[in-house]
């Protein structure tokens, strides 16, 4: 396998299983993937097609798994988006988008850790958006959806602190260990 295959299997491995393992909500990989495959694809589809293949992966397992069993009166049959999913996905393909401007002109410590509380701020804000907007939780006005991101909150502090921490470990191990060169990885 070469080392381009062996690095997208590896993302999509650790961003599955960051979403499949018991972990604190929001606490998952996703958002440091999609910084990475912008700041190290060549190639704008891989970098946006890795984290929508763990998103759709998890999100199958996830659905009609493993909430299947646990809600059994609320997943009756098979799930293949949950309502309010595309605000999400859009949230990593904007948070791709992100990440080339971000990384345009360079990797360093400073630009990850920019990157990665972009990244969750940009999450935040759609899919909480998303939220709102579709499910009919919340009163469609201004007061439902300060109440929607306010109810977010907790999720948006497990997300920085996943997406730093897995920002860091993502970047770190490519720079450092590995000494790869930014945009002339996922080819």
């Amino acid at each position: 396998m070469n080392q381009t295959r062996a690095i997208i299997v590896s993302l999509l491995i650790v961003g599955i299983g960051s979403r499949l393992i018991p972990h604190y909500p929001n606490f998952t990989a996703i958002g440091a993937i999609s910084l990475f495959g912008a700041a190290f694809g060549t190639r704008r589809s891989i970098a946006i097609v890795i984290p929508y293949l763990v998103m759709l992966f998890s999100d199958m397992i996830l659905n009609n798994v493993i909430y299947a069993n646990m809600y059994p009166e609320d997943y009756k049959s098979f799930i293949f988006l949950y309502r309010g999913a595309l605000w999400s996905y859009a949230a990593f393909g904007i948070i791709v988008i992100f990440g080339y401007t971000l990384f345009r002109n360079g990797v360093d410590l400073s630009k990850v850790i920019f990157g990665a509380l972009g990244s969750s701020i940009i999450f935040f804000l759609l899919s909480n958006f998303g939220v709102w907007a579709s499910t009919g939780a919340y009163s469609v006005n201004f007061t439902g959806l300060l109440a929607c991101y306010t109810a977010g909150l907790p999720f948006l502090i497990n997300q920085v602190f996943g997406d730093l921490f897995y920002s860091l470990v993502l970047f770190g191990v490519a720079l450092h260990v590995f000494q790869l060169k930014p945009k002339r990885l996922l080819a």
